[in-house]
């Protein structure tokens, strides 16, 4: 990345304002630049907005769409919610795991894909449902959801 975080912080703040009310959309725009929020950014924008860091990571631990350590070139969020456990999520996970070798939370060695679970994607009525960067898939089945990956760069 050319960008340093707090150039980053800056022009977002130019788009979303300086006041407590931005810090959502600022921390969305330097997560999109770097895929993840580097702790430079944390405090730039606790100085920005005139909060404290630790609300600023209050944020950030609140919403699972954000993430304080880098991640893969792809993210692939699987659904956990009740509805899409018992379609079959959990089969679903159990694929992943062992077609990447690696558990949620985690990044494939080459950096490809970091696999993550979280709480409703709004797909309920089409379980089990995923998010691939921001792609959605649903009704899901543990080889559909390999060929998926399979494709990504």
């Amino acid at each position: 990345m050319s960008c340093r975080p707090e150039d980053v912080v800056s022009a977002a703040v130019v788009k979303h304002g300086s006041g407590r009310e931005a810090v959502m959309g600022i921390l969305t725009d330097v997560n999109r630049e770097f895929g993840y929020i580097p702790e430079d950014a944390i405090k730039a924008v606790a100085r920005t907005v005139n909060v404290s860091n630790a609300e600023v990571y209050s944020v950030l631990s609140f919403y699972s769409f954000f993430s304080v350590k880098p991640r893969g070139r792809n993210i692939v969020r699987l659904c956990n919610t009740i509805s899409c456990e018992m379609s079959g999520s959990g089969d679903i996970l159990d694929a992943i795991e062992k077609e990447f070798g690696i558990k949620a939370g985690e990044t494939t060695a080459d950096g490809r894909i970091t696999l993550e679970t979280t709480s409703c994607i709004g797909l309920c009525d089409q379980s089990p449902a995923m998010l691939v960067n921001d792609t959605p898939h649903t009704r899901l089945t543990p080889e559909q959801t390999r060929r998926i990956l399979a494709g990504l760069e």
